[in-house]
């Protein structure tokens, strides 16, 4: 009785992995080598021919994203609990409703940010306009940071700033640094401006910030709230 050997190219319709294939399907052959994973992990190279399950990283998360069109300010209090040493802030398409505003921000503290802070602001702002103009806009004891000293409302031109916020679960100073800061002026020359404060009026742990204009509302922002993991 003869027998006839027939190969991969013999066969024809589907092969049912439940029943006719046992085992899991190796990396070097497509596969990856695991009959199972972890929930809300992600599958990552161990090794040249290994992959294992892994957790996301979560040394820098977006936590919050804030969009207004009409708001007097946005509070971010989201996270204000120790698991971040730093926070970060970015502006985008700034617009206020009032021309010619301060665009301000104000520490939050108690539980839930519930308190703010109105005294005790030391900040340090520096401007420089594209026709050549600088400004110099500091203060050692006043009632809020002002990131940007004159943000204008124009219409196709939007501001914007990165903002930063160490440690602020201290005790003693609560700074912040911010640069970026992005506007055209009266006059029509683009103004970066960039500066750096302190809080040193509570021993509390900062539990959030405000930002809002001096005057008015806002047409439109955005603010994005990141943090940091390690010191």
């Amino acid at each position: 009785m003869a027998f006839a050997t027939i190969g991969n190219s013999g066969l024809t319709g589907s092969i049912d992995l439940t029943s006719k294939v046992t085992g899991s399907l190796p990396v070097a052959n497509g596969g990856t080598g695991l009959t199972s994973g972890t929930t809300d992990q992600f599958l990552k190279f161990t090794g040249s021919t290994t992959v294992a399950s892994a957790a996301v990283a979560t040394d820098f998360v977006l936590i919050q994203s804030q969009t207004t069109t009409s708001a007097s300010s946005l509070s971010f209090t989201t996270s204000f609990d120790g698991t971040y040493d730093t926070h970060m802030f970015v502006v985008n398409n700034l617009d206020p409703s009032d021309d010619g505003q301060q665009f301000v921000c104000r520490v939050l503290t108690g539980s839930g940010g519930s308190t703010e802070q109105t005294g005790g602001y030391v900040f340090a702002l520096t401007g420089l306009g594209a026709n050549g103009t600088t400004y110099e806009v500091n203060s050692t004891s006043t009632s809020k940071f002002t990131l940007m000293q004159d943000v204008d409302n124009y219409a196709t031109y939007k501001s914007g700033l990165t903002l930063w916020l160490g440690k602020p679960d201290e005790t003693a100073l609560k700074r912040l640094w911010w640069i970026g800061g992005g506007e055209r002026d009266g006059a029509g020359a683009n103004v970066a401006w960039n500066g750096a404060g302190c809080c040193a009026d509570s021993s509390d742990a900062i539990t959030g910030l405000k930002f809002y204009m001096t005057a008015g509302t806002f047409s439109t922002v955005t603010i994005n709230h990141y943090g940091f993991k390690g010191s």
